[in-house]
Order: structure tokens, then C-alpha cells, then sequence
């Protein structure tokens, strides 16, 4: 089975990567505008303040690059010690052992957040973009919440871009900040400003259930990039869509995905996101994720007995019930895996102050222990459910003890779950059961593929996946993680930046 490629270790691999990254720059300054920030200031029960910072792909990718253009980053001050560690101006100097670029906080109020975060970003483009129409709900205070919280950002954003005299980058993350876009290069004019919208982007007839006005300041916002990139393309050709539909006077070329308004041409791409494929082995090869895999297996899949596996955060969007329905119907259907096969499913509390979240945390946890109760014995767990926060280095070692995982998402960007299982594939060649709603089924070759939606079909993909012949595993497993480690997150920031570089030396 393949594992990482020969010739230069992870470090210099990772080290060369950077390097590249910043050069693709030219010496611009990156400001980078995210609502999640990479280093929080909280206090401990004690009354001491640590610096926690944040676990994520996107985070760890991007931290380097940031230190080594010594960038600014803006973002929310969410940490309850973060004001007093940030200077008047909300600006504190990271990473704090070594400082290298500053973190620009901005500061939100608790009817900003649920008007901007809860209200428009999660209880109406979330569901909108992931197709759920049941979860939308529309408020007009929340639109206005997000007007004003994005013109707030924007403002701290322009700002540090024209302190830069025109040599700024600015680079937009994702769905909580449609209208900043515009608003900086009203701000700043001149500007290279530039999006990535890191979940699905919905068809016209579905933005639609947003008022008229509210769906064209939305296109109109993200109008205000140069560049506009998304998962796949797809979710490109929807966007497209949009703009010809919803944006009057806006005209869209579909053969070079670019949009002709205003006098500007705007770029739109489709740029997969992947995970630091090196960084998840070495946590499934390190003493605590090899104990934790060993302990698993000894637990659940010995004497020919399998580990089936499945880790998400609690969201509608997941497909955890339809999952949990086919897992159910699996033993009912082949009750000769009864005692054979044991589910540990990952389940990590997420938003629970949005209803439809909290009533989904108590769907899960009931559904289990109803097919625990229906289907167990004695001696036998069926599912064993983990309902709390799992640590990098544990869950690399739960992914490295699966010789089935499943994700069965209704819809997704991209799931990075899918990657991280096979990053941390170092032993028996595991299959991955695969939604073929997630962006990853657009891009991963020889996962199963399976619609959550046929109860039936994901059943009959379980059990192709526990009778699978060991040479087939290993064929479809090697694929994938050939693939993987050739395309790891600093590839799609490599892309991504070295597009930036060509499009910003001609603007």
C-alpha cells in the first residue's frame, strides 16, 4: 500500500510547499478575512489565559503562509480573553511564541451573532446551498444583521489593504461573508480581492426562496471578487446560472467560466480542497494513534470480525439518520452479521444552539439505543456511539482501525472525512462507502459510491463493502491514497495562489 512519497521527508515536502505559496505573492500582502480565527485568547477556570488555536485543515495550511508573508488575518474575537490581549485597534501579534503577522479581531455582540451567524449564514444560506429547503428560515432582521456585520469586517479589511498602497491580496472565506466582496472594493478600489465558498452553491430556483432584493445583494457581492472559487464544478456552472439569471446586466461567458460586469472580468474555478495528507498518517503511525487503532480492533474486529466506522459533526446535512436507518436495516437484512460486525460511530455535538441541531443530537442518541436494544446480545454492542469532542490523534487512530467507513452526507462541499479515512489507511486496506452528494465523489476513484436517500441501495453498499475481497480493498485503496498524497491541501493552495499571482500581476 502506498504511503508517503520517497525523496523528501514531510517537513522539507511541507517546508518547499510554503515557500512556493508566498512566491506565488510577489511580495503582496495577504489579508485573509475568515470568520473563525487562528488563535483565541480564553480564560481558564483558574483565571489564567491560554491561547488555544483552533483544529482545522484550513487553519494549519494557512497559519505558515500567513507567517511567512506576515500577513494580517481578520476574523471574529470569539475568545472571552480576547479583547483584553488585542491592542485598540482589536490587533494582537501571532503566534504568540513567535510573532510573525497580526490577527485583526473584530468584535460581535450577541445580536450579531444571532442575526449574522445563527440567523442569515446558518439558518438560510446553509440550507439553501445544501438543498434543504425544510431547514430555512428567513428573518428580515437577519439580513440586516449580515449587511451590517459584513460592512464591519469589510471596513477592518479595507483598512489594513490601504495601509498596503495597493499591494494587498485579500483572500474571503466562505458563505458568512457574500456581501464583503463588494464593499471592500468600494473601500479599497484597486484591490485584488478574491473568494473561496467552501460549501455547495445552490441552482437558481433554490437561492430564489430569499427575497428578490436579498438573492441579488448576494450575487452582487460576490461580484465584487476577481476571482470566485469553488469546490467543483458544479458548483460553478450553478453560480454561472445565478449571475445569468438574478444579476441584470451581468454577462456570463460558460466557455472560460467568466463573468463580464461592470466594467471588470470576473474569474470563476473550480479548486477541490484536500487535507495535509502527511500530517493525518503521522498521527494514524504515532504511539497514541496505533494504541488507540490496536485497542479498537481487539475490542471489535477480531476472529474475522469487522469495523465498520463513521465520524461526522451533528448537522442535517450529514445523513446521519438515513445512515443510522441503513445500519439498522443492514442486520435486519443480513442477520448473519449479527455479532460480525460492530459500527463505531462519531458523532460530535455542533450548534446546538440552532433547534434543528439539538433535535438531531437527540434523534441520534435515541436511534442507537434503539438499534442497540433491537439487534444486540449479550455479549454484543451493535453501535457503539461517541457523542462528545474527539482529538485529532484519537480519531486518526478510529480511522485507522475501519475496514468500512461510511459517509453518507445529503449534500457537502467537499467532505474531508472521506480523505482523512484514507490518509489514515497504514494497515488492512479499508472501503470507503461514499455519498454521492459529497464534492469528494467528483474526485475520488474507487470509493463505493451510495445514495443515502435509497435506504435499499445503501444497504446493498454495506454489504458489497464487509464481503469485498482483500484484493479488491487493497486495488481501491491504493488508488485513492496515490491520489491523496498527490493532492494535499498545499497543492489546492498552490493552485488557488498561483492563480491569484497571474490574475493580480495583469490587474
Amino acid at each position: 500500500m502506498p504511503q508517503q512519497p520517497h525523496g523528501q521527508t514531510s517537513d522539507e515536502t511541507k517546508a518547499d510547499g510554503e515557500h512556493d505559496l508566498a512566491r506565488h505573492l510577489r511580495g503582496r500582502t495577504l489579508i485573509l478575512l475568515s470568520n473563525r480565527e487562528p488563535y483565541e485568547h480564553v480564560r481558564a477556570r483558574d483565571g489564567a489565559v491560554k491561547v488555544n488555536k483552533p483544529a482545522g485543515g484550513l487553519v494549519s495550511a494557512l497559519d505558515p503562509t500567513m507567517q511567512r508573508t506576515r500577513g494580517v488575518w481578520v476574523a471574529w474575537g470569539s475568545g472571552d480573553a480576547d479583547r483584553e490581549n488585542a491592542d485598540e485597534g482589536g490587533c494582537v501579534a501571532v503566534p504568540p511564541e513567535s510573532p510573525a503577522y497580526t490577527l485583526r479581531r473584530v468584535w460581535l455582540d450577541e445580536d450579531d451573532v444571532e442575526g449574522y451567524y445563527l440567523g442569515f449564514a446558518n439558518s438560510c444560506l446553509w440550507p439553501l446551498c445544501h438543498l434543504l429547503v425544510q431547514h430555512f428560515s428567513y428573518r428580515a432582521e437577519y439580513w440586516r444583521r449580515y449587511e451590517a456585520v459584513n460592512a464591519r469586517f469589510a471596513d477592518a479589511v479595507a483598512e489594513q489593504a490601504r495601509a498596503t498602497k495597493g499591494e494587498a491580496v485579500v483572500w474571503v472565506q466562505d458563505y458568512h461573508f457574500a456581501l464583503a466582496p463588494a464593499m471592500i472594493r468600494e473601500r479599497a478600489p484597486g484591490t485584488f480581492v478574491h473568494q473561496f465558498w467552501h460549501i455547495p452553491f445552490p441552482p437558481p430556483e433554490i437561492l430564489r426562496f430569499l427575497p428578490t432584493s436579498v438573492y441579488q445583494g448576494v450575487m452582487r457581492g460576490m461580484l465584487g471578487n476577481d476571482l470566485i472559487e469553488f469546490h467543483t464544478e458544479r458548483y460553478a456552472a450553478n453560480f454561472l446560472a445565478c449571475v445569468r439569471d438574478m444579476v441584470p446586466g451581468a454577462q456570463v461567458r460558460g466557455e472560460d467560466n467568466t463573468i463580464a460586469f461592470e466594467g471588470r472580468t470576473i474569474q470563476v474555478g473550480a479548486f477541490p480542497i484536500s487535507i495535509d495528507a502527511r500530517a493525518y498518517q503521522a498521527l494514524a503511525e504515532s504511539p497514541t494513534g496505533e494504541r488507540g487503532a490496536r485497542e479498537l480492533r481487539a475490542r471489535h474486529a477480531v476472529g474475522g470480525r469487522q469495523l465498520g466506522v463513521s465520524v461526522d459533526r451533528i448537522d442535517y446535512t450529514k445523513g446521519i439518520p438515513e445512515r443510522l436507518r441503513a445500519i439498522d436495516l443492514f442486520w435486519t437484512v443480513h442477520p448473519e452479521f449479527c455479532e460480525r460486525v460492530t459500527i463505531v460511530v462519531v458523532a460530535t455535538p455542533s450548534r446546538s444552539d440552532i433547534p434543528a441541531y439539538s433535535a438531531l443530537e437527540t434523534e441520534v442518541v435515541d436511534t442507537v439505543t434503539e438499534i442497540n436494544a433491537r439487534h444486540g446480545t449479550p455479549g454484543w454492542t451493535p453501535v457503539e456511539l461517541i457523542h462528545e469532542n474527539v482529538g485529532a490523534t484519537e480519531l486518526a487512530g478510529i480511522y485507522r482501525a475501519g475496514d468500512v467507513c461510511l459517509v453518507s452526507s445529503l449534500q457537502d462541499g467537499m467532505n474531508l472525512v472521506a480523505k482523512e479515512f484514507i490518509a489514515c489507511q497504514v494497515d488492512q486496506p479499508g472501503v470507503l462507502v461514499l455519498s454521492r452528494f459529497a464534492g469528494a465523489s467528483e474526485e475520488i476513484d474507487g470509493a463505493l459510491l451510495i445514495n443515502p436517500f435509497d435506504v435499499d441501495g445503501f444497504v446493498a453498499g454495506m454489504h458489497k463493502a464487509f464481503t469485498m475481497s482483500e484484493s479488491d480493498r487493497r486495488r481501491r485503496m491504493d488508488a485513492m491514497r496515490e491520489h491523496l498524497f498527490s493532492a494535499t491541501i498545499f497543492d489546492w493552495l498552490d493552485s488557488i495562489l498561483a492563480r491569484v499571482g497571474t490574475l493580480a500581476a495583469r490587474s
